[in-house]
């Protein structure tokens, strides 16, 4: 009589494949945020001769600092809150 060997059906594990899988989305959503913060941190709030000229008139750090308080590319705002710093600015002295 000879031996019989018991042969089990192989399985596939998948846990590597599903880790570097989860591992490659999760990269790719951190680039993807990366992206966005570089691009709003070097991005320019207002054209140049608007600030120079807000600059000009109110002072660099109103400007500065109304730009950091306002929504981006809100020229109206800037200009009203870069206003209304010097003029608190002054009055305060």
């Amino acid at each position: 009589m000879s031996p019989q060997l018991d042969v089990a059906p192989q399985q596939i594990d998948w846990t590597p494949l599903l880790g570097w899988g989860i591992a490659l989305i999760g990269l790719a959503a951190v680039a993807a945020v990366a992206g966005q913060v570089i691009k709003v941190a070097l991005g320019n709030p207002i054209p140049y001769e608007v600030r120079k000229e807000l600059e000009e008139k109110y002072g660099r750090w109103a400007v500065q600092t109304a730009i950091r308080v306002c929504p981006r590319d809100d020229i109206e705002c800037i200009k009203r809150e870069a206003e209304r710093l010097y003029e608190s600015r002054i009055l305060r002295r």
